[in-house]
């Protein structure tokens, strides 16, 4: 685990990494903690350096959310701070929109982008997402819904659902996990994070077209989250991009898909080369 400064504004990242080769960033959802890729990460660390950050407003980072600009900007004083080269940036959700900040605006450390069930800059945001980023409603809302999962997880038969839901957590992240969505901070950091997915994701979408770093972006066929029409037309957008469709895939791939996701990685990665 390390930790580094990248502003005064901003609370220190915390990071897992491990092995060695080419970097690779691996970037939560909303909410989340790097434990989300605990499968994935293990698989490309036998030839990979990964990286694996709680992102601002999350897990061991903890601090103030932020939107997917500042969070990009997070992710390269990381990157500098450790001293790596290009790295292949991996985003899932939520944090496919700070992948796509990235390549648009620090294309230099980003030597291919992997948009995991992502966010897309051009579709509308739905009522529910509309009603999540109001200031005080969605708040409030965010309060309830994690709350009453966080309760959920420490009940026995919730636990053992997430036990096999989200594969790869251990017991301490699980733990982790259940203490975190009852937090009013963890409530603040995904009202803000759906303030960001209203108003600032729409934005990047004119610039789609411009991103020239290798690209693959992997839906599920039954994600009800993201739904797959939504990764096709992101894919369409950014130029040279491969589509990849999970047939039985849902929104949560990095947990109960890692081999597949980790699969989609390596083809990538021989696209950089």
């Amino acid at each position: 685990m390390f930790q580094f400064w990248h502003s005064r504004r901003r609370p220190p990242l915390v990071a897992d990494i491990q092995g060695t080769g080419r970097p690779v960033v691996l970037l939560h959802g909303q909410p989340g903690s790097a434990g989300d890729w605990g499968l994935v990460a293990a698989d490309l660390a036998r030839d990979h350096r990964v990286i694996v950050p709680d992102r601002l407003g999350y897990g061991r980072t903890a601090g103030h959310a932020a939107g997917f600009a500042a969070n990009a900007n997070a992710v390269v004083k990381l990157l500098g701070s450790l001293g790596v080269g290009p790295a292949l940036v991996v985003g899932h959700s939520w944090a496919g929109g700070i992948g796509i900040a990235l390549a648009l605006d620090f294309p230099e450390p980003v030597a291919g982008l992997a948009l995991i069930a992502s966010v897309a800059p051009g579709d509308p945001p739905g009522a529910l997402d509309r009603l999540l980023a109001l200031p005080v409603v969605g708040t409030a809302l965010a309060a309830t819904t994690l709350s009453t999962a966080g309760g959920v997880l420490s009940w026995g038969p919730g636990r053992a659902f997430a036990d096999w839901r989200m594969r790869g957590h251990s017991e301490a992240q699980l733990a982790d996990l259940t203490r975190s969505w009852r937090r009013r901070a963890t409530w603040g950091s995904f009202a803000v994070e759906q303030r960001a997915l209203v108003h600032e994701l729409a934005a990047m979408a004119p610039r789609l077209a411009s991103i020239t770093v290798p690209t693959v972006v992997v839906t599920g066929r039954l994600d009800r989250v993201v739904p797959a029409a939504t990764a096709r037309r992101l894919a369409a957008a950014i130029p040279g991009t491969v589509l990849e469709v999970v047939p039985g895939g849902g929104h949560l791939l990095p947990q109960l898909q890692p081999e597949t996701v980790a699969s989609a990685i390596r083809r990538l990665e021989s696209r950089c080369l």
